[in-house]
């Protein structure tokens, strides 16, 4: 009787959360551009303080500490109260005051970075951000932290990651990178600009839903927007939101991009409804999350066999623009590696670059040996350092990121973690070419119910680690991601 009580208040929270992400969903999509953004701030403020007070209630943490040692209760049920425990500890760190005012100034943050990017401006955003830095410095002294207090915040996406941990990995990353990058380019033939012609918007937006069509997404279960930057939400796995953004001269964008936001949405309809509210029913990490959008954006849709797959579609949508080319032109230009502006729409292997630069800036920025006001200047001599890129303006430099308005920072590492993980997955899968021969057949069931078996049933009752082992047998090992690019390249 108590743990379905326990589940019913847990449910009830999860309504909660759910109608938070719906407000911060529709300001970023919906929401009409004069509204009063002040007033849906306090509508987020509240939600999000409501949320934080009904999971932090002491007679909640009570009930839970009830069933701690219940016989009664199999191993998950045990295995879901332990966590529901852990993660009301970590939450009554934090009260409701902070909750509201973070959330308030995170909401009324988006409008200011909008407005900063579409003006290309970055001082008008640099008030909020020296706010949400400074907020989240108190964030971390509340939380606590044992070496570096970016850890507390790299938590939150990532338990247990620390910079202890991830200085040496992005160092050992950087040096082997950079011989993976020599390897692929001394292959690579001349750049083309086939994907940037000019595409209709329209079709573009047909063309994705073909796509999508064709690598069998529940479209009854989600629906694609348009957002200055694209993202996924959900309220439910039922209830999935994502979002893609167009540009006329360049159809690659688009259709990665909803790719991309398409894994996450498959992993959040793979998660369990049975329990909606309990640790089995979230997902684990943001790293494990990335995993599945980057092996859907990446190890599948940025194969050979996937661009066969697609190519008559794209065809179909514009026949003038593809006129001459084959599927293997595509397959160049689409792995085709060059250091550039913008993260999201970067290469697989100088993408990395874009992480370790925004790493880089947050964990200065939290401990204080970096000023807001100085951002900018030091963003453009990053990236001068690690891609030799001049960044022409704020617009496509500091601010083409919409993470640092909702308080984000110690999100960015997941990236590169997801996008090693998910070629993991992907040489799990393909042992004797089995993956490739099921995207050759339009099997992307059978690929999705490979994540449902190894990832999506489990929720968040393992970690990231033991994820990992449980599906490939050891650890997370960036050599995986290395061995996935030479072998994509013909070069091993």
């Amino acid at each position: 009787m108590s743990y379905e009580l326990l589940k019913k208040k847990m449910y009830e929270i999860k309504q909660l959360e759910s109608i938070g992400a719906l407000l911060s969903w529709d300001m970023e999509v919906m929401m009409p551009h004069g509204s009063d953004r002040g007033f849906r701030a306090d509508q987020s403020s509240l939600i999000n303080g409501l949320t934080h007070e009904r999971f932090t209630d002491p007679s909640l943490e009570k009930l839970v500490d009830s069933l701690l040692d219940n016989k009664m209760l199999n191993e998950q049920e045990r295995e879901e109260v332990r966590i529901l425990k852990k993660n009301i500890v970590k939450s009554k760190k934090l009260n409701k005051e902070f909750v509201e005012r973070m959330s308030k100034l995170t909401s009324e943050a988006y409008s200011f970075w909008e407005k900063a990017k579409a003006n290309s401006d970055f001082k008008l955003f640099e008030p909020s951000l020296t706010s949400i830095v400074e907020i989240l410095k108190e964030k971390c002294e509340l939380i606590s932290y044992e070496v570096h207090p970016y850890d507390a915040l790299m938590d939150d996406f990532e338990e247990g990651m620390t910079v202890a941990k991830l200085d040496p990995l992005f160092e050992d990353v950087k040096v082997r990178l950079g011989s993976l990058i020599k390897k692929v380019l001394s292959i690579q033939g001349p750049k083309t600009n086939y994907l940037s012609q000019q595409f209709e918007v329209t079709k573009q937006q047909s063309l994705i839903n073909k796509i999508l069509d064709l690598m069998q997404v529940n479209k009854d279960l989600f629906r694609m927007d348009i957002s200055s930057h694209p993202f996924c939400t959900n309220f439910h796995s039922s209830d999935i939101r994502m979002t893609t953004r167009y540009n006329e001269n360049d159809l690659m964008s688009s259709i990665w991009s909803a790719i991309h936001e398409s894994g996450h949405g498959q992993y959040e309809m793979g998660l369990s409804q049975g329990v909606v509210g309990m640790p089995s029913s979230a997902a684990v990490s943001l790293g494990i999350h990335e995993s599945q959008s980057r092996f859907w954006e990446n190890n599948v849709g940025r194969s050979q066999a996937f661009i066969d797959a697609i190519f008559p579609l794209i065809v179909e949508h514009f026949p003038l623009q593809m006129k001459g080319l084959s599927p293997k032109d595509l397959f160049s230009e689409i792995n085709y590696v060059e250091p550039s502006l913008i993260r999201t729409e970067s290469d697989e292997l100088t993408y990395h670059y874009h992480i370790m630069i925004r790493y880089e800036i947050e964990k200065k920025l939290i401990s204080g040996q970096l000023k807001v006001a100085d951002v900018k200047e030091y963003w453009n001599d990053m990236y001068k350092q690690y891609l030799n890129i001049d960044v022409p303006d704020d617009a496509n430099g500091c601010l083409q990121d919409v993470h640092w308005s909702f308080g984000g920072m110690g999100y960015f590492p997941t990236y590169s973690l997801g996008s090693f993980f998910a070629a993991q997955w992907y040489l799990e899968m393909n042992k004797n070419h089995a993956l490739i021969d099921q995207i050759k057949q339009n099997k992307f069931k059978e690929i999705n119910q490979w994540h449902s078996e190894h990832i999506h049933q489990y929720g968040s009752l393992y970690t990231s680690e033991e994820l990992c082992i449980k599906a490939t047998g050891k650890p997370l090992d960036f050599g995986c991601f290395e061995q996935f690019v030479l072998e994509k390249h013909d070069l091993i």
